[in-house]
This record gives structure tokens, C-alpha cells and sequence, in this order.
């Protein structure tokens, strides 16, 4: 979707007292990084793009680009170097003309879409734009983030992205601190909000509007897996399976701070057989043709 100079210039605004996630630092990211969580300027990193065929079928293939910087600290996080450190390990800044000769080529390979993941892609949403605009027939946005986006990050967003692509990890606050360091704001009540916004839009080109994934994480069946479950059951009883798809991930991986493996040992161990069973058969009474399993 097209983005005007005119969305440009407002996301630029916007970082001016930065409150793109709702961690609402305020702090003017024109300047510098300097008090902003996700530790990120006015620039977006990309620590890796590749035209990629794992994302759910519906969007696939499609251009993943990953960018540095995250307002979530999980302690599980595959990718926990580019969050904590967005601009090392060999990330590049996110240019315009860059993304311009990037994306011909990705549609020669035959991309359908484009994913900003990351970490995740809301805080760079100014840079992003930058390079959407350099591009006025891009290819439909897959917007792959934690949920986590603030008021004025929604209200740029809305007439921008084709498909929100969210996480919806924790059942209840206690896991959502311990796990991801959600302080101060309520991961459930923008869980929803962002939902609302995506189940509001239009699809596009047949691409649906909503794709939630659900991590399944060992000893967090009771506590997360089936809370949400039965919360996206509830929320989308009413929206057609081609409108919205929940993706239930079980291939949980022992990644992320060592530290916290030794502190927390659930993160430390894979999916018992057992678990992912009893969690793939309550998605499927609870969710049934929107149902998705590791992506398929």
C-alpha cells in the first residue's frame, strides 16, 4: 500500500516524544536512543532479509525483513542479540533506495508480500515508512509484531498494513512480567485493541486481515496456552477463516540468555509430547478451520 509524504512526515513527528509502543518513553529519538526501551534512534536496522517460504502459507512467499530493536524483553527470544543490540552484529541501516532495488527483485522471485519482523518492526515504524514511500506500488504489508503498539502507532498503521501478523504469548500478567518484562501496561488490553484494528479492515487481494500466533512454551500450557486460546476463541467466533488465522507454534526452541534458563528451567526444555498434543487438540475444539499447526 502506498504511503504519502504526508504519513511520512507525521511518523517522523511522531518520534519527536516517541510513544509509538506503550511503554511511552517520550523521549525524542531524533536526538539520540538515549532512554528509548527498544534502544533505537530516528534509523532502522536490518540484521536479515531473504525471500522466504516458512510464514503461513496465505502470505508466502513473501519478503521477510528483519530490524533490530524490540519493546518486549522475553527471555526466550531467538533473536535476543539484534533486540538488545539493534545496530551490531553486522545490521545495516534501512535505506530508501536500498528497499527500492530490493523489492524489484524480490517481486521478480516472486514475493507476494512484504513482513517487517524482527525483534519488532513498531518502533522503526518512521524509517519504514521512509522506505514505503520510495516505492509507491509496494507490495501488501505484513505488519509481524508483538502487539504491543501504541495509540499513534495504530492510527499511521491502519491504512498501511494488509495483514497483522501478531503474537499473542501470555495468559495472564505474572508470566507476561516474569517472561517478557511487560511493566506497567496491560499485554491482554493491547492484545485486543490491536486485534479490534485488524478485524476493522478491509482484507486485501484475498490476503486475510488477521494472522495470530500463539508460541507454545513448556510448563505454560494451563497458564498461557489455553487462556488465549480461549480468549481468540471468543474474539473471533463471528470472522470468517479466510479472514483470520491462529497459528499454534509447538517447535518451542531453548534459545535466548542462558541466564535465564538457569533461573526460569522451563526455558531450558522443549515441548513435552504430552502438552503439545493436549494444546493442538483444545485449538482445534475451540478454533476449527482457522485453525493453523506450526504454520500449516
Amino acid at each position: 500500500m502506498a504511503v504519502g509524504a504526508a504519513a511520512v512526515q507525521a511518523a517522523q513527528q511522531a518520534l519527536r516524544s516517541c510513544r509509538l509502543c506503550p511503554r511511552d518513553c517520550g523521549v525524542d529519538r531524533t536526538v539520540s536512543n538515549a532512554g528509548a526501551f527498544c534502544r533505537l534512534d530516528a534509523r532502522a536496522w536490518v540484521y536479515k532479509e531473504l525471500l522466504s517460504l516458512g510464514e503461513e502459507p496465505a502470505i508466502t512467499p513473501t519478503w521477510l525483513i528483519d530490524l533490530g530493536g524490540c519493546s518486549l524483553r522475553c527471555l526466550f527470544c531467538s533473536e535476543w542479540q539484534h533486540v538488545v543490540r539493534p545496530h551490531d552484529y553486522g545490521a545495516e541501516v534501512l535505506d530508501p533506495d536500498w528497499f527500492f532495488h530490493v523489492h524489484a527483485r524480490r517481486v521478480e522471485q516472486g514475493a507476494r508480500s512484504i513482513s517487517f519482523v524482527g525483534g519488532d518492526p513498531t518502533p522503526s515504524l518512521p524509517a519504514i515508512f521512509a522506505a514505503l514511500h520510495a516505492v509507491p506500488d509496494a507490495l501488501p504489508v505484513v505488519w509481524n509484531c508483538n502487539a504491543m503498539v501504541g495509540d499513534r502507532a495504530l492510527g499511521l498503521l491502519r491504512d498501511v498494513v494488509a495483514v497483522w501478523s501478531l503474537d499473542a504469548k501470555f495468559g495472564n500478567p505474572r508470566c507476561a512480567e516474569q517472561l517478557a518484562g511487560v511493566r506497567g501496561f496491560d499485554a491482554d488490553r493491547e492484545l485486543r485493541r490491536t486485534i479490534a484494528v485488524a478485524l476493522a479492515a478491509p482484507t486485501h487481494a484475498g490476503l486475510p486481515s488477521l494472522i495470530v500466533r500463539h508460541l507454545l512454551m513448556p510448563a505454560h500450557l494451563a497458564c498461557c496456552t489455553e487462556p488465549v486460546l480461549r480468549t481468540l476463541a471468543q474474539l473471533l467466533a463471528d470472522v470468517a477463516p479466510d479472514h483470520a488465522q491462529v497459528n499454534v507454534m509447538t517447535t518451542f526452541v531453548p534459545t535466548g540468555p542462558r541466564a535465564a534458563q538457569t533461573r526460569l528451567p522451563e526455558l531450558g526444555r522443549w515441548n513435552a509430547p504430552e502438552a503439545i498434543e493436549q494444546a493442538v487438540q483444545l485449538a482445534r475444539g475451540l478454533l476449527g478451520a482457522r485453525l493453523l499447526v506450526d504454520g500449516r
